[in-house]
């Protein structure tokens, strides 16, 4: 349940939280999407799970909620009426602790005004830290449950060099990040060593693991020209 080391020193803005987890947990969604397909799904909170078509089932951590009526988000931690079982919000209760410690609004203010982009936001930085299989959001009809999702057997770490390329073009495709922070803590969190000469000099990006070799060059704004594996 503990939150990633990666986490070299904390965090202290959203944007900081999204570039060092972000990527990792987008890429845990290929993965999750592979297990569970289309498949309809049912959650048993009391339990903790989740099942998908009566067949797979995973265990799960409720981060919290989305109205679609108020368009207003809802940490797990502060739906009082709902009189959610502790063991299901840990993780939720976890990033209000770090969100405390480290002045960050996003996991401290228990409702606010959100939109759906918001939930893949946090879906992803959850996952990243938390070393989830992934994140789910559980459409009810009257709103959208985020919840991350744990289970054996599933291994992330198989994907080959195009594949972590191509996933990390898709990530900064659809988020606002900092190009080279957020592929040097994908990176590491992929267990590649990065150049030590790399880690001043933003301009190219060489990482290691094995055999394996990534390079990644980038612009003064730090944004990405090319990414070869």
């Amino acid at each position: 349940m503990g939150i990633q080391q990666v986490m070299i020193t904390p965090c202290k803005s959203e944007q900081e939280l999204l570039e060092r987890f972000g990527c990792y947990g987008f890429e845990k969604q290929f993965t999750f999407y592979d297990v569970i397909g289309d498949s309809d799904w049912q959650i048993d909170i009391d339990q903790g799970v989740i099942h998908f078509n009566d067949d797979i089932t995973f265990s799960i951590q409720l981060l919290g909620s989305f109205s679609l009526s108020s368009e207003t988000w809802l940490w797990s931690w502060n739906n009082e009426a709902s009189q959610l079982p502790t063991p299901v919000i840990e993780q939720a209760l976890s990033l209000k602790h770090y969100g405390e410690e480290n002045n960050i609004d996003l996991f401290t203010v228990g409702q606010f005004v959100a939109t759906e982009a918001d939930l893949y936001k946090i879906g992803a930085i959850a996952a990243g830290m938390f070393d989830t299989n992934g994140f789910y959001l559980a459409d009810f009809g009257q709103g959208i449950a985020l919840v991350t999702v744990k289970r054996d057997h599933i291994d992330h770490n198989t994907r080959n060099q195009t594949q972590i390329c191509e996933t990390f073009s898709e990530f900064i495709a659809n988020f606002d990040v900092n190009h080279y922070q957020a592929l040097k803590y994908y990176l590491i969190a992929k267990d590649y060593q990065i150049e030590p000469s790399d880690l001043t000099d933003h301009s190219t990006l060489v990482a290691i693991k094995g055999q394996e070799r990534i390079v990644a060059q980038f612009d003064q704004q730090s944004r990405l020209i090319s990414l070869n594996g």
